[in-house]
């Protein structure tokens, strides 16, 4: 140590003004390191408590136990509004804390504007002001403050939390007869990962933003959660045997109706060491005019799945010309409505080759659809639907049919003309059934549309994994877009739904469009209450 000493003394400078230099040297690095760790404790604390909000004792919430400060954040609205709603129903009392993780590596932000912010979320203000030491003006005077200049934008913060759930235990020690354990909520998956939220999530993250498993794994991943797409596909697949009651019970209520709409599409389906690796599926929707929206899976396109779902319905099947429902207009009770969308499009494919029938075809066409349009103009009922049809449309269809008996005998039997002549006049009575009836629509484009998100999900996740994964996706599905059509959020009512359906003895009343009676204004003003509590509490009011 001596040593070491006589070494740093020996390449001390002797000259004193050097000596002085060297020690404002140090001073200076001192001063600015300490200046450093103060502004990082500074930002740590500001960002703490952008997250994770300020203490506050001035209001309490119902169903929390006072006199414990709580660190909460609007994110944790909730998981308050469960602790209360579980704490009002069971009749026991909850609360929720916040514990502050250790630091780690910020994920990049997503950072979006438009025109008007929307007044329901939290305002959070960053302040940026000069030193003391820069108050000062070239002039030599002391500078003062004049007020700020502002800028908005939207900021987002993704986050996922470790929520441990405890139940108190309790025990008589007179007697020591047993222990009573205060009630909590159940969990959706028994001795499952995620929890009803984060189950939403990923459920409308794959079936309504068409997210594939692998993806959200690596996204996942990015924010340091280890969970493998088998953990999610098991983890959903379960949630949809939980929601398969509801699938069976949306069925009866379209079915229920007169008036069913419905399309196919195909989806590979993954064989695992099997010849060529994989087959076709089919995805099927069958929706009425409230919305409601019953998907089913098939491993083919056999009349087998079709006549299965369809074995008690009575009323009108607007669909295309698959001969499978065929065997079911047969029996008198099921009235076919064909599409004038499909012949329409048979005109447009043949308008290469044969440009003058087809505009022709094209024309005539477009005028039954003018009758619509003036229909949805004038906000009809469906007496004065079928009044207008009545009165412009039966001659715009008999001029249709004429045409369509001169073209036949112009054309080529097999030429795209021939073809789509020939497919109008074999669906022509199907085609007439819409106009006597203002309920019904002159095409199956409701159906088309609903069939559109699976189209788009299948261009992100290529195939299903296996028959049961498609079953799966179609009872998700039916209920993400029932609830889109109902006009609920998604992920609010899945999670809403999950947490209930344990409980609930009547599943009707989970369908999207029930649930937006029966509970939507109980879960949304709930968890608004929370906020609003939330939001006064970080302002200090």
């Amino acid at each position: 140590m001596g040593v070491e000493m006589k070494d740093k003394r020996a390449e001390l400078p002797r000259d004193i003004d050097a000596l002085i230099a060297m020690v404002m040297a140090r001073d200076e690095a001192l001063a600015t390191r300490d200046e450093k760790i103060a502004a990082l404790t500074h930002n740590l604390a500001v960002y703490a408590r952008m997250i994770f909000g300020s203490s506050s004792e001035k209001r309490q919430l119902t169903g929390l136990a006072s006199g414990h400060p709580h660190q909460l954040h609007l994110f944790l609205a909730d998981l308050v509004a469960d602790a209360d709603r579980v704490a009002e129903e069971a009749g026991a009392t909850g609360h929720v804390e916040v514990a502050l993780p250790e630091p780690r590596k910020a994920v990049p932000k997503k950072k979006g504007r438009r025109g008007s912010f929307p007044k329901h979320l939290p305002e959070v203000t960053s302040t940026f002001e000069l030193p003391e030491e820069q108050l000062v003006c070239d002039c030599g005077g002391e500078l003062h403050p004049m007020g700020f200049e502002s800028s908005t934008e939207l900021e987002r913060i993704e986050i996922t939390i470790v929520h441990k759930k405890k139940c108190a235990k309790y025990a008589c020690r007179s007697c020591e007869a047993g222990v009573v354990t205060a009630p909590g909520p159940p969990r959706v998956i028994d001795k499952g990962l995620l929890s009803a939220g984060f189950l939403a999530h990923v459920m409308a993250e794959r079936f309504q933003f068409h997210m594939p498993y692998y993806r959200l794994e690596k996204k996942f991943a990015s924010e340091g959660l280890d969970l493998s797409r088998s953990v999610l596909e098991r983890s959903v697949a379960r949630c949809g045997e939980l929601l398969e009651p509801l699938h069976t019970a949306l069925r009866e209520q379209v079915l229920a109706t007169d008036i069913v709409f419905t399309d196919d599409t195909t989806v590979k389906v993954a064989q695992a060491g099997k010849p060529g690796g994989s087959k076709q599926g089919r995805f099927w929707i069958y929706t009425d005019k409230l919305g409601r929206h019953f998907y089913d899976f098939t491993g083919s396109r056999e009349r087998d799945g079709p006549e299965a779902i369809l074995a008690d319905f009575k009323g009108f099947l607007q669909a295309d010309a698959y001969p499978g429902y065929d065997r079911l207009f047969l029996s008198g009770e099921v009235t076919e409505v064909a599409c004038w969308a499909h012949a329409r499009r048979k005109f447009e494919s043949a308008e290469r080759s044969d440009p003058k029938l087809a505009q022709e075809a094209l024309e005539l066409i477009g005028k039954l659809y003018m009758v619509e349009t003036a229909a949805r103009e004038r906000e009809l009922d469906p007496e004065g639907v079928a009044g207008l049809r009545q009165k412009h449309s039966i001659t715009i269809l008999e001029e249709i049919h004429s045409w369509l008996g001169v073209a036949e005998a112009q054309v080529l039997p097999k030429s795209p003309m021939g073809k789509a002549v020939h497919y109008a006049l074999a669906q022509w009575d199907a085609l007439n059934v819409y106009a006597a009836d203002g309920r019904l629509e002159i095409d199956n484009n409701r159906s088309e549309r609903a069939m559109k998100p699976l189209a788009v999900g299948r261009k992100n996740w290529l195939f299903v994994q296996n028959e049961a994964g498609g079953k799966t996706a179609a009872i998700v599905m039916s209920l993400v877009m029932t609830a889109e059509a109902a006009g609920v959020n998604v992920k609010l009512y899945l999670r809403d739904v999950l947490q209930r359906i344990a409980s609930e003895t009547d599943v009707e009343k989970l369908l999207p469009h029930a649930w937006k009676e029966h509970f939507e204004a109980e879960v949304v003003a709930r968890r608004d209450a929370i906020i609003d509590l939330l939001v006064a509490d970080q302002r200090g009011e």
